[in-house]
């Protein structure tokens, strides 16, 4: 018997395009910004979470909910930040407010679990956080 070869997945050219195939959710982003977001999921995918936290942020930012999506499970599960509950419901309630139908689901998990004083507290987050975003 041969011995049997690693097999490394060839990292996609356009993971946005990937991911919206499976999941319609979203806004359409821009060409800049689509290569921006690939960069980031690639950082992501990789466990290089700091880097791409900072793509996903700038991305949340200007209004892509898929980034608002995953910065919030970034939030949720504490990778590249410190897990904060308020903050991951923050952006899966905003990327859940533009129709990402996989935001609404970990939405509706988180709520279950929070008090009633950090959920407060997490949707008067994300009010400012609409504002800021669209104010640009």
């Amino acid at each position: 018997m041969g011995k049997v070869q690693p097999i490394t997945p060839e990292p996609y050219d356009d993971w946005y395009g990937a991911i919206i195939s499976t999941q319609a959710d979203g806004i359409e982003l821009k060409e800049l910004s689509r290569s921006k977001f690939n960069s980031a999921f690639e950082l992501f995918t990789a466990g290089s979470y700091d880097s791409a936290y900072k793509g996903f942020v700038e991305l949340s930012r200007e209004g892509s909910s898929i980034s608002q999506y995953y910065l919030g499970l970034m939030y949720l599960s504490g990778k590249g930040v410190l897990q904060d509950f308020r903050q991951a419901h923050v952006w899966l309630n905003i990327s859940s407010s533009q129709g990402h139908k996989k935001a609404s689901m970990q939405l509706e998990k988180l709520t279950q679990q929070m008090a009633a004083d950090q959920l407060a507290e997490a949707q008067k987050l994300a009010r400012l956080a609409v504002e800021k975003i669209n104010k640009k």
